[in-house]
């Protein structure tokens, strides 16, 4: 454990760095862009508009991530450059690819294949988070019956979803559940669980490895445990997150911690403690996120300021692409490519909320229709729902 008068004299070194050597990266760079290339030549055909795909692609890639990543996970026989792509070589990957060079052929098509969707099982959640988007539905009775996420599973599998990230409330509420949808979803598409850290002993992390789990995401507030508890409402908020990812790790799942940047966060200078704490857990991805008013925040001034964004996206540049930072942790911060190419919800990914509404996103409370409705009368087809990000 750390001082709280030393944020930054961190102790748990848990995890060697995963990156493979320079060589290899660079042989996996280039294969998976011939992959990449192959399947632009199947769809497009004319030289000419592979070439326009290829590069589009590319650019998008680059754009998302702020520049040419160099970074890389090897985990489980698998190469990782971001939570949010299907680890390389696999199907689901092959498919992602695939999904991205059929919208470049079809942009205007209503019948694009979503990539991910993030799928809360449960309302139940034994904590009280400052942040919570899922504020309003919390610890009512349960919407969802197992029978429920199991026939959700088949829809948009059939549709080509290729990751699930399941969450709630909190997932491991509902352990016994959670473990059967997992080992049910697996077969076809990537696993994720996103987790405050409640009940997830190594004991459970080896469960859920063994189901099938490819990662998971552990919300991690703070570097400093009272300010995360705090953060949290739970006086065992931080103890229970680290060890979460010390389970993740010794399961041998992808590791990847979130956290929200709140103002206050990035103008009392913890953007970089926190990196350094992220590189100390020996985590593979830190996931960035930007309050917004919606459920505890509902109304509440927490949008950042102009000033905040910049040094969120100083950081994120420099963590990435700098060679002095070339063991720390990918960052993955949603604001920097939304406000360049556009946001990717409600076109690549969708939030099922745990009353069974389906969402853009976790912070565009859109409710296009209502999943469980949906699925108990035995509809095979997903309806029409917006296209990107409404706001």
């Amino acid at each position: 454990k750390q001082s709280n008068t030393n944020p930054g004299n961190i102790h748990y070194k848990i995890k060697n760095n995963l990156q493979p050597g320079s060589i290899e990266r660079s042989i996996i760079r280039m294969m998976v862009k011939l992959r990449l290339l192959y399947f632009a030549i199947i769809i497009f055909k004319r030289p000419g508009k592979v070439s326009k795909a290829f590069k589009t692609l590319i650019t998008i890639r680059k754009t998302v991530s702020g520049g040419d990543l160099n970074k890389m996970y090897k985990i489980g026989g698998k190469y990782y450059v971001s939570q949010y792509r299907p680890g390389w070589p696999s199907k689901m990957h092959d498919n992602f690819l695939k999904n991205e060079l059929q919208r470049l052929a079809a942009p205007y098509m209503a019948t694009q294949n979503l990539s991910f969707i993030f799928l809360a099982i449960t309302r139940k959640c034994p904590m009280s988070c400052e942040h919570c988007f899922e504020w309003d539905n919390l610890n009512q009775k349960e919407s969802f019956t197992k029978d429920d996420l199991f026939k959700v599973i088949d829809l948009y599998q059939k549709d080509g979803v290729q990751q699930f990230y399941f969450s709630g409330g909190e997932p491991m509420v509902r352990f016994k559940d959670l473990l059967q949808l997992i080992k049910y979803a697996s077969i076809k598409s990537e696993c994720w669980v996103l987790t405050s850290g409640f009940n997830f002993t190594v004991e459970n992390a080896l469960l859920l490895k063994k189901a099938g789990c490819t990662g998971v995401v552990v919300s991690v507030d703070h570097y400093i445990p009272e300010l995360h508890n705090l953060f949290r409402a739970t006086n065992n908020a931080f103890e229970l997150a680290v060890n979460a990812v010390v389970a993740t790790q010794k399961a041998g799942m992808v590791t990847s911690i979130s956290v929200c940047a709140t103002k206050k966060f990035i103008d009392d200078g913890h953007l970089m403690p926190y990196m350094n704490f992220a590189k100390d857990l020996g985590v593979q991805f830190v996931q960035v996120l930007e309050p917004k008013k919606v459920g505890h925040y509902a109304g509440k001034d927490v949008l950042l300021d102009e000033k905040h964004i910049v040094k969120l996206e100083e950081v994120f540049l420099r963590v990435n692409h700098d060679a002095e930072y070339k063991n720390y942790p990918i960052i993955f911060y949603h604001g920097y490519y939304q406000r360049r190419i556009g946001c990717l919800s409600g076109s690549r990914s969708l939030y099922i909320d745990s009353a069974g509404d389906v969402n853009a996103c976790p912070f565009c409370h859109t409710k296009s229709y209502n999943i469980i409705q949906l699925v108990r009368s035995n509809e095979n087809k997903l309806p029409f729902t917006e296209k990107k990000c409404p706001l």
